[in-house]
């Protein structure tokens, strides 16, 4: 990205493009959202894989931005301060009392039975009963209760994803709080759940058929740009405009070197499974296609190549000014971890000033000399 061009292997030039991420897209959602992941549908014994550096987190779930966290309290919770008084819990028990046994349903009935036999109970239940079931979802995504929430949410997906007879035909029959609890089941993703969230019922129904993307801040039609790549075509889901081409996970970090864009097909991949999987490693430089290796990136969605320097050169003099400590300090550290297998004279020296930046920043220097010494270390490199 930014300066550096792509190539494929027989090293193509690319025109230039702007730095990774700068911006967020227009009209997106701009506070982080609270979500759970959906990587590990089915498999109990699945586990997220593990860092290059125990001091940046793993490649991120959806919610690896997010310090807020959804309501764990409903409307009927709030009833409690009704006339400015605490009151106990007996009014909103005794609307669940009047719920006959032959009504009631649960999480595991919407997963399992037929959507016209659920939306028609639903329908006679009081709005209590089902924000009720809508809270018990949430906190099984949430993961509190560990291994027992967690196994729970593996039955309930396997349910839902083992059914041949849930499809945009039969959805349109949904009672709208059954629609959203099958969507949040089948994404994993708690923020269709959310009262201040509220999609269409053609668009949760997309989302559930992976005709548009389940990422709340996105929510482009699938695939998009039209994309006819085998990545766009074949993964369910997938969105080339906000998710990793190799963890197939999103989050809403911009302005940052965690996201490598590919200069030639625009897909994304988070800069932690780039380096876990070896996409990024030495190569003929991609301007003259021989001579001295560099550090380069190599899509998985086209194959093709990128060159490294300049792309975080472009990032760091685009958005460096306006990180604050911590995120200098993130920063760096991904910088030091691409170019730390670097044999060229180039990536070598960004590989020691970035070691020596951080050292001193631990130390206590301030981020703007910090942040100084690195844009003046770029301006003297072509």
């Amino acid at each position: 990205m930014g300066t550096s061009s792509g190539s494929n292997i027989n090293h193509q030039h690319s025109s230039k493009m702007l730095p990774p991420r700068q911006q967020p897209r227009p009209g997106s959602l701009q506070t982080s959202l609270s979500l759970v992941s959906s990587e590990h549908r089915l498999s109990p014994d699945a586990q997220e894989p593990r860092s290059n550096s125990d001091n940046v987190h793993e490649s991120p779930t959806e919610s690896a931005s997010s310090q807020e966290t959804w309501p764990t309290a409903d409307a009927v919770t709030a009833k409690k301060m009704e006339n400015g008084k605490i009151e106990n819990d007996c009014p909103e028990q005794s609307v669940i009392r009047r719920v006959s046994s032959a009504d009631k349903i649960t999480l595991r009935d919407i997963a399992r039975e037929r959507v016209d036999v659920i939306s028609e109970k639903m329908h006679r239940l009081p709005d209590e009963f089902l924000d009720e079931l809508k809270n018990q979802l949430k906190a099984i995504l949430e993961g509190n209760g560990g291994s027992q929430n967690r196994e729970e949410f593996l039955i309930l997906q396997k349910l839902v994803q083992s059914r041949s007879d849930l499809t945009a035909k039969t959805l349109i029959r949904a009672q709208r709080a059954q629609l959203e609890i099958l969507v949040a089941i089948n994404t994993g993703i708690q923020a269709f759940l959310h009262p201040n969230i509220s999609l269409s019922q053609t668009s949760l129904i997309e989302v559930f058929v992976y005709k548009r993307c389940r990422n709340i801040a996105c929510q482009n039609q699938l695939p998009a740009d039209d994309c006819t790549c085998e990545l766009c075509a074949n993964r369910n889901g997938f969105c080339n405009l906000c998710m990793c081409v190799i963890c197939n996970k999103f989050d809403f970090e911009v302005n940052t070197c965690r996201w490598i864009g590919c200069d030639l097909c625009s897909h994304w991949t988070h800069t932690d499974c780039a380096i876990r999987d070896g996409q990024i490693c030495m190569g003929p430089s991609v301007k003259s296609g021989s001579g001295p290796t560099e550090m380069l990136f190599r899509c998985r969605a086209c194959n093709r190549t990128s060159e490294l320097f300049g792309w975080v050169k472009d990032v760091f003099q685009h958005c460096a000014p306006a990180w604050d400590r911590e995120a200098l300090m993130r920063e760096l550290d991904f910088v030091s971890r691409i170019f730390r297998g670097s044999d060229d004279p180039r990536g070598k020296k960004l590989f020691w000033k970035c070691e020596d930046l951080l050292e001193k920043m631990r130390g206590g220097q301030a981020e703007s000399t910090a942040c100084r010494s690195i844009l003046i270390f770029f301006q003297g490199t072509m």
